[in-house]
């Protein structure tokens, strides 16, 4: 695994974490939210999240950083925006807080799997769909349209939420057993 920082693909998740600053203006500051900056803000978030890691495998740029880069970027991004929504009354406090939660435990799990086992864990399968559904969710809120929808799709995020905590909990399990196990034999 290469351990370059300067890759397309590292620049473009820096990129997108920084986006909170003009999205967090446009949407905070009076007279009211600027929708339809904030929405051009958050697609293209959402766009730069679907090219580095599509840049990264297509130019053989798969680095170390890229896997600590990419997730830290979108927790940053759902973090933000969350808070902002939050402000604005488009989400409940309770959502807020599970997102940032669960966010939390898996930074500071990964956090321990790099010190104790000098490993950095790419992000799951059900991570990358929770961030995508919350992304929509987001989406929606920011755009102001279609209200009914949700509560559809926050129950639809809070579901990726509990389903991807707990496969990074199986695997955080797993590899604190195998290197239990692997010491232990030693």
């Amino acid at each position: 695994m290469k351990r370059e920082f300067l890759t397309i693909s590292n620049l473009l998740s820096i990129a997108r974490a920084f986006l909170v600053i003009p999205f967090s203006l446009v949407m905070l500051l009076p007279p009211v939210p600027q929708r339809g900056w904030g929405t051009a803000l958050v697609l293209l978030g959402m766009l730069t999240d679907k090219l580095d890691g599509d840049l990264a495998r297509r130019r053989s740029e798969e680095t170390e950083w890229g896997r600590i880069l990419d997730p830290v970027a979108d927790k940053i991004c759902v973090a933000v925006v969350a808070v902002v929504l939050l402000a604005l009354g488009d989400i409940p406090l309770w959502f807020v807080a599970a997102l940032l939660l669960r966010d939390l435990v898996i930074l500071l799990g990964g956090l321990y799997v790099k010190s104790a086992l000098r490993r950095v864990l790419p992000s799951n399968v059900a991570g990358k769909w929770t961030v995508g559904i919350v992304a929509v969710t987001f989406l929606r809120a920011v755009v102001g349209v279609l209200p009914s929808l949700q509560p559809a799709l926050i129950a639809a995020s809070t579901a990726g939420l509990l389903l991807s905590l707990g496969m990074y909990g199986v695997r955080f399990v797993t590899l604190m057993d195998e290197s239990r196990k692997a010491h232990g034999a030693s």
